[in-house]
């Protein structure tokens, strides 16, 4: 045990300070631990896992009276009553004031503890955590705890968890949006069901824990996540009859064999279904009930599947509207049965009655689409999305090869919809457990592979694979030919190492390593190449630079995990071609086509462009009123976004809020001063070491060395402007100008956002390098953000990706725009074509809660605007978080998740605004650009933030060779697909 001294004692004490009133931390949205916290949590979940009594004290009786008595007999006779269970010792109490509550007692907790929505329901998240940490890592915190007589009473925490299920799930308006935690917490708290949901939870926790054990039984536990089938029995029997096993192994394999057998035996869910129809049957519920118990009672296997693919979604309506806490528990529980099921007779059906045709194999992924949105893994929007392609699929009599692999890539995103339904469910709690012990991390995977999620994924990649040798176009990784589980984002091609970015680490990247990333981070420094298990979103500010420099980029399901962890530190070449066929493989198994890549991807120089800074106006030195700016002033007094938003400004009267721009000539006159006992300026400075820069590259000098000059001498500059006084004038221009723009009312906050003459350049976005400041509501709070804002494209971070496209680093200039704050309920991004699966003639909208949204990589909601007036879900806001305007600034809050967004009338909006900004353009230069918009919306009205051309990769002779590796599936794009004929390739 790890006493109250020590290292503990002294983290704990640099925790305590990094936390801040305890007050404080606990009405935050959760957030991941800061190192000191993480690794002093993470030595007392060490401590609890050795200790006799974990993270308990001692036994008490909690009377009513409101004291705590020793155990004694009749403790509470005296006292009205209580309960017994056992206390939690102080290291245990200084977790839960920390947000890491573990040995939890139900009964000692009230209701408003598991209700507080202010955390994002986070404890109600913690608890189903808790219970799959404790199933896989023999007992967790409680290893030895479990033994702990009257530690908890049964009895006493069924009745406590059936009263916490019951209130909770009487809520029909926090049950729909959260069907899948409400399922989640009914498996994981008990509460007497009549059911019993949790059995193949069991046997995958078990199945784990024995083969952790004992390693040559790592093959049963593979065959038991990747593949279950009933054949599962006879091979545990069988390893448990070669005995010689150690006595904690011998009973894992006992539990594990009684599990598989009443997950397979069809009694068992026969006299549960007839204790469910006693208690919740009426109606066309009791007719589907008694339609599956006919079916299984007859052994009929493909109606007994049906029957529940029937059943399913309908007790999940009626859980959602039954508005009654105990019969909102009984549905909840009788949808856990009935996942059971189906998940035992999926396996019967694929082994006894496959598919015999592709509109067969559609059929069956409909079903499986139908069950997964029954379980809470897809909403209902998700569901007819889905369900809708599949219907239109299989009404062809025959399609051509590339409609058929662009319908089933769109089938495909059943199961980036479903894990990001896990991934926005419990989030909140995940990312903080991850930081602190790995055994968190393998949840994602084992929720989903324990559920309908996983046959859904089977026959879908049976479907992928008969596209892929109908089109002849399939991935590759390390020469083994895939049909799932990849997906490519941005075409581009690289060589280099393969490395692994941990979470909280994306400040460490090397510029020419290829990354594996688990989740798409905010901000990133350039990188060779980016595969990733959740891409964010298409127009995130990451996702526009990969676009914009040509960076390979894809979407990889976790089954390819461990494959590429294998290779971590081994050179590879990577390539994404435009038909987003994703290759990884070694750079020696190279064909002749991507040999031909190699000489573009490696070893050759950069190709940087010149900047035209002859229009620059460096002598314009005073506030500019948003209204006097055109686009005819990007590069001359202001930066694109400035000029740009002064054009929209005046075409759309009403729609952008007031501002006012600083001119790139006030940042030099701050900036024409020495700091610090410079020889020269701040900004002779920067020039003379952009100049040596240039002149280290001409002798032959390693970038590497390069950058370090270079950073070295920006972070000296971003000190000096931001110490460097205002000079008197300039100042009071500012106040001047800042509180006109804003009539006085200081208090109604400006974003002070950044706008360079480095930016929205043909050839290089840099969106989202620079700094914006949101909502400041003080003189003092703005002027010193400007400075922020001035430093900003001084950043590390900023200057790495504009040097890999830029020759001139010493004439970088930036404009500061002051703009009036717009509080949007919902915000994001549009580009006028369609990304994706969209055509050209498609607009692309990413949308999130709050403001700020769809550039960071969240979750959001994206959608394709078509031209007929359609509408195409490529995927659902599920981003548990969303920024809320406080004064001076913004709050992450919990987000609402709907599953609609933007509203019809919204989107007319968007549609009206682009169709007449494009008219503006017509007959000019400008007319065939593809533009991105930034909005959002407040109480229904549009807003718009910014205006920019649109950049794409632009190496006309690296897209070409790429394309050259789509040369077999351009042959074979019109090649005819009979759907009522036999699927191939499997």
């Amino acid at each position: 045990m790890i006493s109250h001294g020590g290292s503990w004692a002294a983290a704990l004490a640099v925790a305590s300070i990094a936390m801040g009133p305890l007050g404080v931390a606990a009405q935050a949205f959760p957030t991941p631990p800061a190192p000191e916290l993480a690794d002093s949590v993470r030595q007392v979940l060490v401590a609890f896992k050795g200790a006799e009594r974990g993270p308990y004290e001692r036994i008490r009786w909690f009377c009513n009276d409101g004291t705590v008595q020793p155990p004694a007999a009749g403790a509470c006779s005296e006292r009205g009553g209580g309960v017994q269970h056992a206390e939690p010792n102080a290291r245990a109490r200084w977790l839960a004031d920390r947000q890491y509550h573990v040995g939890t007692i139900l009964q000692a907790l009230p209701y408003d503890h598991f209700a507080d929505e202010t955390n994002a329901g986070y404890r109600l998240r913690e608890i189903v955590l808790e219970r799959f940490l404790v199933e896989v890592d023999d007992g967790w915190v409680m290893r030895r705890a479990r033994y702990y007589r009257g530690a908890k009473q049964i009895e006493d925490e069924e009745r406590a968890g059936r009263a916490l299920l019951e209130q909770r799930f009487a809520d029909g308006a926090w049950l729909r949006p959260n069907y899948l935690l409400a399922a989640r917490l009914a498996a994981s708290v008990p509460h007497s069901s009549l059911g019993d949901g949790q059995t193949m939870d069991r046997i995958r926790a078990v199945s784990t824990q024995v083969a952790e054990a004992d390693a040559t039984f790592q093959p049963i536990r593979v065959k038991i996540h990747s593949m279950p089938s009933e054949a599962d029995i006879a091979a545990v029997e069988r390893y448990l009859a070669r005995g010689s096993h150690a006595a904690e192994v011998q009973t894992n394999l006992t539990r594990l064999r009684d599990d598989l057998r009443l997950q397979y035996d069809p009694e068992r869910a026969l006299a549960s279904l007839a204790a469910y129809e006693r208690r919740v049957g009426q109606g066309e519920l009791a007719d589907g009930i008694a339609s599956l118990r006919a079916a299984l009672d007859a052994g009929d296997v493909q109606g007994s599947f049906q029957a529940i693919v029937q059943l399913a979604p309908l007790v999940r309506r009626r859980a959602e509207g039954a508005a009654n806490g105990p019969l909102a528990v009984d549905l909840v529980d009788l949808g856990l049965s009935l996942q059971e099921r189906a998940y035992v007779l999926a396996d019967r059906l694929d082994n006894e009655s496959p598919p015999g045709s592709r509109v067969e194999a559609l059929s069956r992924l409909g079903r499986y689409v139908t069950l997964a949105y029954a379980a809470g893994y897809l909403s209902q929007r998700e569901h007819d999305a889905l369900q809708g392609e599949v219907s239109a699929l299989a009404a062809r009599i025959t399609i051509s090869a590339a409609d058929y692999k662009a319908s089933l890539a769109y089938l495909a995103r059943s199961l980036d919809w479903a894990r990001g339904t896990v991934r926005g469910t419990f989030a909140p709690v995940l990312d903080r457990y991850a930081a602190v012990d790995p055994a968190a991390l393998t949840f994602y995977d084992a929720t989903l592979r324990g559920s309908v999620v996983l046959p859904l994924s089977g026959v879908l990649d049976d479907l992928q694979k008969d596209a892929d040798h109908a089109l002849g176009a399939t991935h590759s990784l390390f020469g083994v030919t895939e049909a799932s589980g990849l997906r490519g984002l941005n075409p581009g091609v690289s060589v280099g190492p393969l490395d692994v970015l941990e979470p909280g680490h994306h400040e460490d990247v090397q510029a020419g390593t290829i990354y594996l990333l688990p989740e798409t981070p905010p901000e990133l420094k350039p990188v060779a190449g980016v595969l990733t298990f959740d891409e964010g979103n298409l127009l995130s500010h990451v996702q526009l630079l990969a676009r914009n420099l040509g960076i390979p980029n894809a979407a990889v399901s976790p089954v390819h995990e461990s494959r590429l962890l294998a290779a971590r530190g081994e050179e590879v070449f990577y390539a994404v071609t435009p038909m987003g066929r994703v290759i990884v493989k070694s750079p020696d198994q190279l064909d002749d086509a991507e040999r031909l890549l190699v000489g573009d991807a490696d070893g050759a120089p950069p190709q940087r462009h010149r900047l035209d800074t002859s229009r620059l106006r460096l002598d314009v030195r005073t506030p500019i009123p948003l209204s006097r700016l055109r686009s005819t002033d990007s590069g001359v007094l202001v930066g694109p976004k400035a000029a740009n938003l002064g054009q929209l400004a005046a075409d759309f009267p009403g729609r952008v809020s007031p501002a006012v721009a600083l001119p790139f000539g006030m940042f030099v006159e701050h900036a024409s001063r020495p700091y610090g006992g410079s020889r020269g300026t701040v900004l002779d400075e920067l020039r003379t070491a952009a100049g040596r820069a240039a002149a280290m590259r001409l002798q032959g000098r390693s970038e590497d060395e390069i950058d370090a000059m270079m950073m070295e001498r920006l972070a000296w500059a971003r000190l000096a402007i931001e110490r460097l006084e205002w000079l008197p004038e300039q100042r009071r221009l500012v106040e001047e100008a800042v509180s006109s723009m804003l009539e006085g009312e200081i208090d109604r906050g400006v974003f002070i956002r950044s706008d360079t003459n480095v930016e929205d350049l043909p050839q290089f976005s840099g969106a989202g390098l620079n700094l914006t400041v949101p909502h400041q509501t003080s003189m003092e709070q703005i002027l010193f953000s400007i400075k922020r804002v001035w430093t900003s494209p001084f950043a590390d971070r900023a200057y790495l990706w504009r040097r890999q496209i830029l020759e001139e680093q010493g004439e970088v200039y930036p404009s500061v725009l002051v703009q009036q704050t717009v509080p949007s309920a919902r915000s994001g991004v549009l580009i006028t074509t369609g990304l994706g699966d969209g055509g050209p003639d498609d607009l692309t909208v990413v949308a999130a809660e709050g403001v700020g949204g769809g550039v960071e990589g969240e979750d959001a909601e994206t959608l394709l605007l078509q031209p007929d007036g359609g509408v195409r879900l490529l995927s659902q806001t599920k981003n548990p978080r969303r920024r809320q305007i406080v004064p001076g600034g913004t709050r992450w809050m919990a987000a609402a998740r709907p599953d609609t967004l933007l509203t019809p009338g919204e989107l007319a909006q968007l549609r009206a605004v682009v169709e007449e900004w494009e008219v503006k353009w017509v007959g000019t230069p400008d007319s065939e650009t593809t533009w991105d918009m930034e909005f959002g919306f407040l109480d229904g009205r549009l807003w718009l933030f910014q205006v920019r051309p649109f950049i794409r990769f632009r190496n006309s002779a690296v897209y070409e060779a790429l394309e050259a590796l789509d040369a077999v599936a351009l042959r074979n794009a019109d090649l005819p697909v009979v759907l009522l004929e036999p699927l191939e390739g499997s």
